[in-house]
């Protein structure tokens, strides 16, 4: 399993004994309150999100805690979910939720982000360990371009190549990833098609705006120089909301959970399957391994 050496363990939550009316029943341990409050999984409303919420939530029922999934409107919906209660964890990507919260980062590296995004979350929140799933970008090239596996060897080529962003109404920061394919490779485009025309160069995410299948003679290209952010699944999580039950379950997603797992995922989530049915199955394969 992954580990980052910032990651704050989760904490069982210290709660006033709970005194009731007649005063003659037994007052309820901090672990016993935990234990009959549900936990509250923020869903941030697009595929990636409900999906991610449901695997959490199957998560946590198979370690015998309840949970219930709660909707956000997007990212900043789910961190402010977190802050006033609403939510007690709040799956996401780390790369996200840092530029969210410390736009002037220049953190990319998986350890760094995560590092980063500790220190950037108020005092009453934590983040956990991330998975394996991530969202990152994805440049591959056609069979236009041969011999290039990095986008180093790759950025000669730029200037005679065309471009296609893919999923641009879930990518609107595609301008932001070309600019940034200039900057720091000084790749720059002959030329940006659109939807349905054809390109040297695709450009996409792994999980939000993932592209076609991947034919035999196409390449992916290693982000060498790591210039864009890590984006993986992570979760934040309100200070002494879980017990230890529950941060087993965390555990477990992050131990397991891949990217190609989290695309199968979100793929029937969006070809119409129920969320909870979907995340119960990656659930038991992964309870399984």
């Amino acid at each position: 399993m992954k580990r980052h050496a910032v990651a704050v363990a989760v904490t069982l939550a210290v709660v006033p004994a709970a005194v009731t009316g007649c005063g003659t029943a037994e007052p309820q341990s901090g672990a016993a309150l935990l234990a009959s409050t549900p936990i509250t999984v923020a869903d941030t409303g697009s595929p990636v999100g409900t999906t991610l919420a449901a695997i959490y939530r199957a998560a946590f029922a198979r370690a015998g805690v309840d949970a219930v999934v709660v909707p956000a409107r997007g990212l900043p919906d789910g961190l402010a979910a977190l802050d006033d209660t609403r939510a007690s964890v709040l799956p996401t990507f780390s790369g996200a939720a840092l530029a969210l919260l410390d736009p002037s980062s220049d953190a990319r590296s998986s350890d760094d982000v995560h590092e980063a995004l500790a220190r950037s979350l108020p005092d009453w929140l934590t983040v956990a360990d991330s998975a394996t799933a991530a969202d990152d970008v994805v440049v591959r090239t056609s069979s236009a371009v041969t011999g290039a596996a990095t986008l180093s060897a790759f950025a000669p080529s730029c200037a005679d190549a065309t471009v296609r962003v893919s999923g641009e109404t879930d990518v609107p920061d595609g301008e932001a990833v070309l600019a940034t394919l200039a900057d720091v490779y000084d790749c720059r485009f002959r030329a940006r098609v659109g939807e349905g025309e054809d390109a040297g160069v695709l450009v996409g995410r792994a999980l939000t705006a993932p592209l076609p299948p991947t034919a035999a003679d196409e390449t992916t290209l290693t982000d060498d120089r790591e210039a864009f952010p890590a984006q993986e699944v992570v979760p934040i999580v309100r200070k002494g909301a879980l017990d230890d039950s529950a941060a087993s379950a965390l555990e477990t997603v992050a131990g397991e959970l891949t990217t190609a797992d989290l695309a199968a995922s979100v793929e029937r989530v969006a070809a119409g399957e129920p969320a909870d049915a979907v995340a119960q199955r990656w659930v038991d394969e992964a309870g399984g391994r």
